[in-house]
């Protein structure tokens, strides 16, 4: 990107065009630059703000008059609670996670007012209200920028783009405010491939990412590995139970925060006694009614000693590379001249083995003979991946058709490298396998394809295979543009 030009900003993040990288302006060098058909439903943005903790959005008509909680979503009329979030270390607040809660009357629940939305089919411009309302609140507080605002994320959310006239607040608060999007173990299996945009989207954005819910979500805790959160919650009710699920939650949660350096966040926390579970468990950042109830922010805070640390890659430099390069570089073991058919057997026996176990994996692959060209043998096995995994994740030649809630797919572009390249992944917390493989250079001489091969079950080098290809995806696909990349 040439000196001087302005990097469009964080409005994007959270709209259907795909985000762009965040700016190095601040706040105050640029106003945000929004599209002409953005400005008209904002043009009067400022103008109602009867108050600091008010959202200072143009009001709109409910549509038709209307239900009441078509009402409070046209009026904004929500109220947020925070509630803190401790370093039981030192004593201190992190964060805060925001609560809602809607107008006095039969929607105050949170319950009753997520319903009836839901049932009015506006569940995800209501929480694009409540986010926006929890970043208000928290802009015009004043806190020290270390405080992070843990913000959830329901699936409809992850489907809707953010209402034009939030927009401004959405672009500020990416500028000023430390963010963790919260996504839920139950988000996560229904729209896997929309919670993967999600977390990349937040990571381009410099935000964190945090999981929540996966005590009983075999597809949260499948896909920890590949999604790699900032946070990792844990409640401490349900882990206390004595359920099996929930105790192996807790155990897989325990080895990805030591390898990662990911933070162990349990929540309900209500006695000493969860205190005690939580902090043997090594979770130095605990949440319940015991440390502090749901409520306004403080007038002043001191900045943490030990904020949430954000495990921030550059996802730019990967973007070059490719599951060979990668392989290539952790190992010199390779093996050549492979037929075709021997390398399906070893991609159908390492598919088939990591799809029987407690946590079906995510898989990636890359098709450089695209989607015409697959065998029967190879639909059976996509088959059965589709069935028994939370996500599948394939680039080769005009795959996007293949597309699913399930299926992210990207069809590479003429002449990269990964048209040389067939490649086959699986990752889950209790498997890691990476396979790559290159023409060989007698390929066209042969009576038959040769490849030459690549693998490895190292869980560190298998990780960093997703990612490059997850960087591809973002690349091929558009819906994600990291800052260092253009």
């Amino acid at each position: 990107m040439a000196d001087g030009e302005k990097r469009p900003r964080g409005f994007t993040l959270w709209s259907r065009s795909g985000y762009r990288g965040p700016s190095h302006l601040k706040p105050s060098d640029s106003a945000p630059q929004l599209a002409p058909d953005q400005l008209a439903p904002i043009a009067a943005a400022d103008a109602a703000a009867p108050g600091p903790a008010a959202l200072r959005v143009e009001r709109r008509p409910a549509a038709g008059g209307g239900s009441l909680i078509e009402q409070v979503i046209a009026d904004r009329s929500v109220d947020i609670d925070f509630q803190p979030i401790f370093d039981t270390d030192r004593n201190e607040i992190v964060g805060f996670e925001a609560f809602t809660r809607g107008p006095e009357g039969p929607l105050r629940s949170p319950v009753n007012l997520f319903g009836a939305a839901r049932a009015a089919g506006r569940l995800g411009e209501l929480d694009w209200v409540c986010r926006a309302a929890a970043f208000r609140r928290l802009l015009d507080a004043g806190l020290p920028p270390s405080i992070s605002l843990v913000v959830n994320v329901e699936a409809d959310s992850l489907l809707e783009p953010c209402p034009p006239d939030l927009l401004p607040i959405i672009v500020e608060a990416e500028q000023r405010l430390r963010v963790i999007v919260d996504l839920p173990g139950r988000v996560i299996s229904r729209y896997p491939r929309q919670a993967l945009e999600t977390a990349r989207k937040a990571r381009a954005a410099e935000w964190g990412v945090a999981i929540n819910g996966i005590e009983f979500s075999a597809a949260g805790a499948a896909l920890l590995p590949s999604l790699e959160p900032d946070v990792v919650k844990l409640n401490h009710q349900l882990i206390n139970s004595g359920l099996n699920q929930a105790s192996n939650a807790l155990i897989t949660v325990m080895a990805e925060c030591e390898r990662t350096g990911a933070a162990m966040l349990v929540e309900r926390v209500e006695d000493r006694d969860a205190a005690m579970v939580a902090r043997a468990a090594g979770a130095g950042y605990q949440q319940g009614y015991l440390l502090g109830k749901p409520g306004p922010l403080p007038d002043r805070l001191a900045s943490p000693h030990a904020p949430f640390r954000l495990l921030m890659r550059d996802d730019a430099e990967t973007t070059a590379q490719t599951p060979w390069d990668v392989l290539a570089a952790a190992s010199d073991r390779q093996v050549t001249a492979v037929t075709q058919a021997a390398l399906n057997h070893l991609i159908v026996a390492t598919a088939t083995q990591a799809s029987s176990g407690d946590y079906a994996p995510a898989v990636a692959a890359v098709i450089p003979a695209g989607a015409a060209a697959q065998t029967p043998q190879q639909q059976a096995l996509f088959t059965m991946l589709l069935e028994r995994c939370p996500l599948i994740i394939i680039i080769g030649p005009d795959v996007s058709a293949w597309g699913d809630w399930r299926v992210h797919t990207a069809d590479t572009p003429a002449g990269h490298p990964l048209t040389m390249e067939n490649c086959f992944i699986v990752l889950s917390p209790i498997h890691a396998v990476a396979i790559a493989a290159r023409p060989h250079e007698r390929a066209a001489a042969a009576s038959e394809p040769l490849w030459d091969l690549r693998t490895s079950q190292n869980p560190t080098t298998c990780r960093a295979v997703m990612h490059t290809l997850l960087s591809s995806l973002d690349e091929f696909a558009g819906d994600v543009h990291h800052p260092d990349s253009h």
